[in-house]
């Protein structure tokens, strides 16, 4: 479904659920992690006989109540927090039947999903790094493109449930970058940078997209903007890495003044190791300017 070029980049027209809306998962975004590891608690029945631990507890409460969600978000954090990921997928999936309007559930069954998939392309890129044969090399790809097939799904669903969250639209168009669907990522990337506190973040994806395309000006002009906007101004890392894709790609094309304004600018927030070799870099392109 994620593969088709059809609906997914249409911005949703939907309204924002009440409350605090879940952000995506630190490794996936730039927001915070809702993966937590709860210990588990020893409990006893209300009978005082037999001694039972909270997810046996828990199970029993999905049992006699399976339209209360809060059993569910907890017991699925205890299986994950133990790595019974089988479990933690079957008390999440039912809970998600049984209550699928409950966000913390959703939330959760959506962060355990990547986790999957994240941990197979971790497992196949380990495989292919011992055995790089064919066959592991198209077992890497395939869950390559799977993790970001499932990023852009979670993105989707979590950015219908909350267009307020913008920062969304930049992870998914990432996946879609990934995949190749540039046309597509440039489309929500240019919503997002609607937004002031992610227009850097937006510029250097787009300046990224606009490489890919070979449209090198495009890309120039997104780089500049990511590493100099004023209002508000770009994390350090933003404007570092904007830079550094402004200096080298501007240096592909034979641009030596735009390569000397991006180094010399770049050269304000480097980091020390790499100040000297910049320096370098700045003389050599004085002379060729001369």
């Amino acid at each position: 479904m994620d593969m088709n070029r059809s609906t997914e980049p249409n911005l949703p027209k939907t309204t924002p659920d009440s409350g605090s809306a879940p952000k995506l998962l630190l490794k996936f975004s730039d927001t915070d992690s809702l993966f937590s590891r709860p210990s588990i608690a020893v409990a006893v029945d209300r009978r005082g006989q037999i001694p039972l631990q909270r997810f046996q507890e828990l199970e029993q409460d999905i049992r006699n109540n399976p339209a209360t969600p809060e059993p569910y978000v907890e017991l699925g954090q205890i299986y994950v927090g133990q790595e019974r990921w089988s479990d933690a997928k079957r008390v999440l999936e039912s809970g998600v039947l049984a209550c699928p309007d409950h966000e913390p559930l959703l939330v959760l069954r959506e962060d355990l999903l990547l986790q999957q998939a994240n941990q197979m392309l971790d497992q196949a890129k380990t495989t292919y790094a011992q055995d790089p044969s064919e066959q592991h090399k198209y077992n890497l790809e395939q869950a390559d493109v799977n993790f970001a097939n499932e990023r852009i799904r979670v993105c989707r669903d979590r950015y219908r449930r909350h267009p307020e969250q913008k920062e969304i639209l930049i992870t998914w168009a990432i996946a879609l970058r990934q995949l190749a669907r540039i046309e597509d990522a440039i489309e929500l990337l240019n919503t997002a940078s609607e937004t002031a506190e992610l227009r850097s973040r937006a510029s250097l994806q787009l300046g990224m997209c606009f490489q890919t395309l070979n449209r090198p000006l495009e890309a120039l002009a997104a780089f500049r903007k990511a590493a100099l906007y004023r209002a508000p101004p770009p994390e350090l890392k933003i404007r570092r890495r904007a830079l550094e894709l402004a200096l080298d790609l501007a240096e592909s094309v034979g641009l030596v003044d735009s390569s000397l304004y991006y180094a010399k600018h770049l050269l304000e927030v480097c980091e020390q190791t790499n100040c000297r070799a910049l320096e370098l870099r700045i003389k050599n392109l004085e002379t060729l300017e001369k």
